[in-house]
């Protein structure tokens, strides 16, 4: 699972600083925290896997209200519209605290965990390897 970043500078910098406290790094695995730079970057990761962890600059969320309709020169250029991520399922979680962003991440993380099959669930061949490596090997017969 990776956990992308979008947002400003110092949003980064203070998002880094408590995955860095929370040890998340070393909880991911496999996975990699990465900053993403721009909007259309970001869209495309959502639209590719909208299932891992994206955390967003409020400043970076534009609500569809009044202020967003007929002040545009307030809106931010490389904003994201909320109603995007709702319709990707990319629920608004807001954090008060930074212990509360840790245990957000480590509760994702213990849910992917469990979606895996355990090693003594796994009976056949087909099961272990992942559905894209069948059809290749399918393909490739």
């Amino acid at each position: 699972m990776n956990i992308y970043v979008y947002g400003g500078l110092s949003f980064k910098l203070q998002i880094h600083k408590i995955l860095d406290h929370g040890n998340i790094r070393f909880k991911i695995g496999d996975g990699e925290i990465i900053d993403v730079e721009y909007l259309y970057n970001l869209e495309e990761l959502i639209e590719e896997d909208p299932t891992q962890i994206f955390l967003i600059d409020q400043d970076k969320i534009i609500d569809d209200d009044f202020i967003s309709k007929y002040f545009k020169f307030l809106v931010p250029q490389d904003g994201v519209h909320k109603r995007y991520l709702d319709q990707h399922g990319i629920g608004d979680v807001s954090v008060r605290t930074h212990k509360d962003l840790i245990i957000y991440i480590e509760k994702r993380l213990e849910a992917i965990e469990k979606a895996k099959p355990k090693a003594h669930e796994i009976t056949t061949i087909e099961e272990m390897l992942e559905d894209d490596t069948i059809d290749a090997l399918n393909k490739s017969f």
